[in-house]
């Protein structure tokens, strides 16, 4: 994590409301980037359903407007629903204010490209620098920007990602899926798009977060095992939980089993087409190379975050790209990540191929993983993945587990709430990352005894 006014996680600005991040910096961050764009520019802007986020967004739009740019502001919007807007309507930039994925009361904002993707950890940094050096320059006042309501945004997404999906299957079975809405923005979206490809919905936490309630970006352990019960009560074809953006998505099978991210992007990469292209994080568990190899698939693994796989997928000229944190980018629709086009493209693949999304995981081969467990509780759990995660600068964190790279060697960290334990895993076939597992487990130990 980059420090300096504003942390940088995961090439997004990150911090606590009110503190550090607060409306006058956001305000001065606003004009910041409408200085970059030049008078005129036209940027797009959304949000969460979390009181921080609307108050920060309002602060950046009227930094935008004092720079004279135009906004468009569709209030309440997914991320997907955002970055499909920037192209959409021809704007210089997008933002969108959320909670983050780890530390109570944090917002992260993402700020995307012309092209729809999420600035570069160079490009912002350079942002933050002319931020610190206050490199701001002020329209005369009748050139102050305008801004427009435009709440229409989530019928022209489902339109849109409608016609991305071939229906006819799915129409023909009708298939059932429960989801986990977070408390976001997906709640006006996600029923009406799968009713429009026609399959049925039973969703669970949707509308605005309860007051008492400190929202993050991923679902909570507790509510995983919830979707679960659900899921093994419904008999659906899968339950997916969404991050509160909806850029995010973990699914749970038709047999009520949480699905592992890693396994997850292997069990797609089966389901391609053969001869497909398909672009993964360099953090993605070799698993995927395992199915990738049997399935004849031209694999490109590259370095970073979404972001930076949304780059490389334009290179290669890949139509899918996705992450072991839960993020798949369908680059023929959008170069963002998009949890809720992939709830509709999985019921497709199933629907088409008429096979249920357990009996293609039955079909992954295992691999060989150093695994070290740690008996825990649930809130020694989330403590010690949040303070793994504040330590790291290179970190995949998903509902149940943390990677993050020590020594240049990718170590896992996976809670069980079933079982109450934490596993701390590596590649088995590889020596140094058998002796860094070692070391990272003597440090989880330490940890949860000063924690207690």
């Amino acid at each position: 994590m980059r420090t300096g006014p504003f942390p940088i996680y995961n090439n997004r600005i990150y911090g606590i409301a009110n503190s550090q991040l607060t409306p006058e910096n956001m305000a001065e961050l606003g004009a910041v980037l409408g200085t970059i764009l030049g008078e005129g520019a036209l940027v797009v802007a959304a949000r969460d359903l979390y009181p921080p986020s609307r108050m920060l967004k309002r602060a950046f739009t009227s930094g935008l407007m004092s720079t004279g740019n135009s906004v468009i502001d569709f209030h309440s919007a997914t991320l997907p629903e955002l970055a499909f807007a920037v192209k959409r309507f021809g704007a210089k930039a997008g933002v969108h204010f959320s909670v983050a994925p780890h530390m109570d009361s944090a917002i992260q904002v993402k700020i995307i490209d012309a092209g729809g993707v999420e600035l570069s950890y160079e490009k912002l940094s350079d942002l933050i620098e002319m931020y610190e050096t206050k490199h701001i320059v002020r329209s005369i006042p009748n050139r102050i920007g305008w801004v427009s309501y435009a709440e229409y945004i989530h019928d022209i997404y489902v339109s849109s990602a409608s016609s991305f999906v071939d229906s006819s299957p799915i129409v023909a079975k009708e298939p059932l899926v429960v989801t986990d809405l977070n408390h976001g923005p997906a709640s006006d979206v996600l029923p009406s798009f799968l009713g429009s490809i026609g399959a049925r919905l039973v969703a669970i936490k949707a509308g605005r977060p309860p007051s008492a309630l400190k929202p993050r970006q991923l679902p909570p352990v507790r509510d995983i095992l919830m979707l679960q019960d659900i899921v093994n009560a419904s008999q659906p074809a899968f339950g997916a939980a969404l991050s509160t953006d909806a850029s995010q998505v973990f699914i749970i099978d038709d047999k009520g089993r949480y699905v592992d991210p890693d396994k997850l992007v292997a069990a797609i990469a089966l389901m391609l087409p053969e001869g497909s292209r398909l672009v993964v994080t360099d953090s993605t568990n070799r698993l995927v190379d395992l199915a990738a190899e049997k399935n004849r698939l031209y694999l490109l693994r590259i370095k970073g975050q979404a972001s930076d796989v949304s780059r490389g997928i334009r290179k290669v000229k890949a139509s899918l790209a996705a992450t072991d944190s839960g993020e798949f980018i369908f680059s023929q629709f959008s170069l963002s990540p998009d949890g809720m086009l992939f709830i509709g493209k999985l019921l497709e693949i199933l629907s088409t191929e008429e096979v249920k999304l357990s009996s293609i995981l039955d079909t992954l081969p295992e691999i060989q993983e150093y695994r070290l467990d740690i008996d825990v509780d649930e809130s020694q759990g989330r403590k010690i993945i949040d303070h793994v995660a504040s330590l790291y600068t290179e970190i995949v964190v998903t509902p149940l587990s943390i990677k993050y790279r020590s020594n240049g060697v990718w170590v896992k960290l996976e809670y069980d709430p079933q079982k109450s334990r934490l596993t701390v895993c590596g590649d088995a076939t590889n020596k140094a990352a058998i002796e860094i597992v070692k070391k990272e487990y003597e440090k989880i130990n330490q940890l949860i005894q000063s924690l207690s």
